[in-house]
């Protein structure tokens, strides 16, 4: 027998079971109920692996029943509507929802901000992590073959074992204090090497050899 499908209100989505099911008020139309946990579909559903994405309370589902019984039932998808309106990326208003009519944002974006973004504006190509704040984020950009990460207040970077930093050039520059603390310093240049100071140069060590 064949079964139907219709829009539903998302009212539980803490499965006590821990199946990432909700519980739904199906739309006041005939052959639909109110129901049970029933599944999200997802793209990929393995053991410990896949896509956990479950729809907030009050959001709009696609239910879809597979017999006319209504005993096997499963949300496919949801809706944006005038209450829950689609987000914006905020960082391309200009292709955000889509005004400029070339389809080049592809993003999630949290309840509270946080943003995965993938720009694909024709001379702006770009990925971008941003937390909820804006100000603290990983850029990389296919446009200006650049890496940029940011952040209001601290970067910490750890390893276990070497930590190296390759580059033609590199530069560190501090508006306060540059320190370093090992138990073995070694600087080693193969042609020039010069160290200047605004003030004094103070050196300090139970043995100083100056070749």
């Amino acid at each position: 027998m064949a079964g139907y499908s219709c829009w539903a209100k998302v009212v539980e989505n803490a499965d006590p079971d821990g199946l990432n099911r909700v519980k739904v008020q199906m739309a006041e139309e005939e052959g639909c109920n109110v129901t049970d946990w029933i599944p999200v579909v997802s793209p990929y559903a393995s053991g410990d692996a896949g896509l956990s994405f479950l729809p907030d309370i009050g959001d709009q589902a696609l239910v879809v029943s597979f017999d006319a019984e209504n005993a096997q039932k499963a949300v496919v998808g949801a809706i944006w509507s005038d209450g829950a309106r689609p987000p914006e990326t905020k960082e391309n208003t200009a292709a955000d929802l889509n005004k400029d009519g070339k389809n080049t944002l592809k993003f999630f974006r949290s309840k509270t901000g946080n943003r995965l973004i993938f720009d694909d504006t024709e001379g702006g190509e770009k990925i971008q992590l941003l937390a909820a704040d804006g100000k603290t984020r990983l850029e990389i950009s296919a446009a200006d073959k650049s890496l940029s990460l940011a952040a209001e207040h601290d970067i910490t970077i750890g390893a276990k074992g070497t930590l190296s930093i390759l580059a033609e050039e590199v530069e560190i520059s501090s508006e306060s204090e540059v320190s370093i603390s090992a138990d073995k310093y070694q600087v080693q240049a193969d042609s020039g090497y010069s160290n200047n100071a605004g003030d004094g140069v103070s050196i300090e060590g139970s043995g100083i050899a100056l070749n």
